[in-house]
């Protein structure tokens, strides 16, 4: 994309950093130490962190293909990014063992509600030990909260959420499907396991958490005709859209060309084809005009249920810290709940942990 550009553009040079480890926090290094990058890319839930350090935006959100898309580039009532890729979440199944069980295919634009998915899952679970056929690859907590049509924030950010109703559904559904005659293996069963190439073996029949990074990876099995992508259950996944932010430090010839950089890189169609081939790919494009090229990527596939993923979650809030406030989260939640080792039931625990919650977003 970035040679595409310098041909189209010879007279702007562009010199790409691709940070492999660490990338925020090794951003946030640049920033503190004044030599930030003129551009640099960001997740729309990390967004809250890096605001105050770019140039507000322009946006017109129709230019986008889903109103979700613009709205990820907002922070406080302004844009701070312009939409780059989006990463929505879809579901692959493995036809062969949904026939073998006679459970019915799902739905290709429909998706399952979070109890025809658990249904599903307990039909298509067969065998035990080190041979057992799961029906699902282990639950997201996270990831089945939004399913269930909870959320960790409110719109705005400013209040935790995890004492929702949906919140206790998601952790004991998570809990239940890696009981002892659960549909999914336990995150110990699943440590250092590869959850893709149990797919593509036959281990497991569906898996609820398949990024579009996969799909090269997906088309490349010889015995590709046995799966499906249809849509997650529920209410979907959350989805990271990307952005690419202009720093403030920027001089006015830096930030001249970085808007023709970044507005080529978000709405060129021949850039945006390039998002995901049939070799590799990085997201779904952004604007419409490369939707037909995203599907013809992989044209066995039923690609279609990433770009409609898009309408299907919505665009969580980013707060400051989000990262070390869920990580807490998560930890604490797997250590009392079967959600991970523990035994206490989540409508006592969550609660507790909501405050808890609460009490580190406020001091953010």
């Amino acid at each position: 994309m970035v040679a595409d550009f310098e041909t189209s553009h010879p007279d702007i040079k562009v010199s790409a950093n691709w940070i492999q480890n660490d990338y925020e926090q090794q951003l946030q290094t640049t920033i503190a130490g004044g030599t930030a990058p003129t551009v640099s890319q960001i997740s729309n839930t990390s967004l809250a962190s890096f605001a105050s350090t770019y140039q507000p935006v322009n946006l017109t959100p129709s230019t986008y293909s889903s109103p979700n898309i613009a709205a990820s580039a907002k922070f406080d009532g302004k844009y701070y990014e312009t939409p780059f890729t989006a990463k929505a979440k879809v579901m692959v199944i493995n036809k062969k063992l949904f026939e073998k069980n006679g459970v019915p295919l799902p739905s290709a634009t429909t998706p399952l509600t979070p109890d025809q998915f658990a249904a599903d899952a307990k039909k298509l679970t067969s065998g035990s030990g080190k041979t057992k056929i799961y029906g699902s690859s282990p639950l997201w907590y996270l990831g089945w909260l939004t399913a269930e049509g909870g959320s960790e924030y409110n719109e705005a950010g400013t209040k935790c959420t995890f004492d929702s109703d949906a919140a206790v559904r998601a952790a004991r559904l998570v809990g239940d499907s890696q009981a002892e005659d659960g549909f999914a293996p336990t995150l110990l069963d699943a440590q250092g396991q590869d959850m893709f190439g149990w797919l593509s073996i036959g281990r497991i029949a569906m898996y609820p958490d398949f990024g579009p990074w996969n799909i090269a990876q997906l088309t490349a099995l010889k015995n590709s005709s046995d799966f499906e992508i249809v849509p997650v259950p529920g209410k979907g996944e959350p989805m990271e859209i990307d952005g690419l932010g202009i720093s403030k430090t920027a001089s006015a010839s830096q930030t001249a060309a970085a808007k023709t950089f970044v507005k080529f890189m978000s709405t060129n169609k021949a850039a945006q084809s390039l998002l995901t081939t049939s070799k590799a790919s990085l997201g779904q494009p952004v604007v419409d005009s490369a939707r037909d090229s995203f599907l013809a990527s992989a044209p066995s596939m039923n690609l279609q249920a990433f770009l409609s993923g898009v309408d299907q979650s919505t665009v969580p809030a980013s707060v400051k810290q989000a990262t070390v406030i869920e990580s807490k989260f998560t930890t604490d939640l797997a250590s009392r709940t079967a959600v991970g080792s523990g035994k206490e039931d989540p409508a006592k625990v969550l609660p507790e942990l909501n405050s808890d919650c609460q009490s580190a977003l406020s001091s953010n």
